[in-house]
């Protein structure tokens, strides 16, 4: 009996810490909130091997951007990147912003290159 109890209790346990907060609503956490607001590239259409900047608008603190794309290179780090590709095709760029209070939400713009 002993047992089953424990072991009920160690699957109580393992249930709630798998869970984890997962929201792109903005949340207000020491009077700073979180909110990505944009991502904009500097066009939407660029030539092969060109060089595109991309920003992203974010409030709040302790912000950290995951830059990731089907294809290419990204030069830089930060809000602000630069991508460049070497062969065309229509490419998705993604962004993550993440802030200190573990607050997170992505973006996507298309880049159709020629």
């Amino acid at each position: 009996m002993k047992k089953t109890i424990l072991f009920i209790s160690l699957l109580a346990f393992v249930a709630v810490v798998s869970c984890s907060k997962s929201s792109s609503t903005p949340t207000e956490s020491n009077g700073s909130t979180f909110k990505f607001v944009s991502l904009t590239p500097s066009d939407s259409i660029m030539t092969v091997n060109g060089i595109l900047t991309i920003m992203a608008n974010a409030t709040g603190t302790g912000l950290k951007f995951k830059w990731t794309a089907d294809y290419g290179t990204f030069i830089g780090s930060g809000s602000s990147v630069q991508w460049t590709v070497c062969h065309s095709d229509n490419f998705h760029i993604q962004c993550e912003v993440t802030d200190a209070n573990g607050n997170s939400d992505k973006k996507e713009t298309i880049i159709h290159v020629r």
